[in-house]
């Protein structure tokens, strides 16, 4: 199965914009000392680099190989968290294990994508996209790479379903006791909330100055935003699985 090669641009443009767009993440939330999933957003960025070369040979910049021990790596991460998170009596870390499941889903589809293009015979230097004319025999167990698309792209479409319920960033300040329960709120530097009857506050500064400035500090980076990441990650590794059947 083959697909359009600027369909294949089309997807290595999402992805450069996707990690460029997790850097700034990473970037904002340093500055603005601002809660993120820095793991994910990490991940995020690799992804979007990897993928980007895989599809388009020119953008590569490290052999397809090269990569399979970082993404081996990340699988037994976000595994690990997933299991803790399953495991956890706290509802807010079981309700956040499938998020860590989903990026386990992503990385050993990874895994997959770039070891079957190491193996694959004649396909040395080519790409997921560009090699799409590989049959399953060549790409190895295509019941895998079938099963992970349908899993990705079934992902992608919960994700965007319920995109229009997930919390806008300016209503962060309500979802500190959540992340901090699930681990992923940043540290954000000191901020107390001013005892009843008490005016003081550092600096100088009103204390309800003091209190917004840290609401401000403490809100998480667009939630929506990192979950369009997640879905433009999903759709495309889906295509590039079932460019390999």
């Amino acid at each position: 199965m083959t697909g359009p090669a600027w369909l294949a641009y089309v997807f290595a443009g999402v992805m450069i914009l996707t990690s460029v767009y997790c850097v700034a993440r990473l970037a904002v939330a340093w500055r603005q000392r601002r809660p993120t999933d820095h793991d994910v957003d990490s991940m995020h960025i690799v992804m979007g680099v990897v993928m980007a070369g895989m599809l388009v040979p020119r953008l590569q910049v490290l052999w397809p190989g090269g990569w399979a021990p970082l993404f081996g790596g990340a699988a037994a991460w976000f595994g690990w968290h997933a299991v803790r998170g399953l495991r956890s009596q706290d509802a807010a870390r079981r309700a956040h294990a499938h998020h860590h499941v989903q990026h386990l889903l992503a990385c050993v589809a990874m895994l997959y994508m770039l070891l079957a293009v190491k193996s694959a015979p004649g396909t040395a230097g080519r790409t997921v996209a560009a090699a799409g004319g590989m049959s399953g025999s060549a790409a190895r167990f295509p019941t895998l790479a079938l099963v992970l698309a349908v899993a990705l792209l079934g992902y992608a479409v919960w994700a965007t379903d319920r995109l229009a319920s997930l919390a806008p960033v300016a209503a962060g300040p309500a979802l500190l006791p959540v992340l901090a329960r699930i681990g992923t709120l940043a540290p954000a530097g000191p901020f107390r909330q001013e005892a009843p009857g008490r005016s003081a506050s550092p600096a100088g500064r009103p204390p309800q100055v003091t209190a917004a400035a840290g609401r401000s500090e403490r809100r998480p980076v667009s939630l929506r935003l990192a979950a369009c990441c997640e879905i433009a990650m999903g759709v495309t590794m889906g295509y590039m699985l079932v460019m390999m059947l």
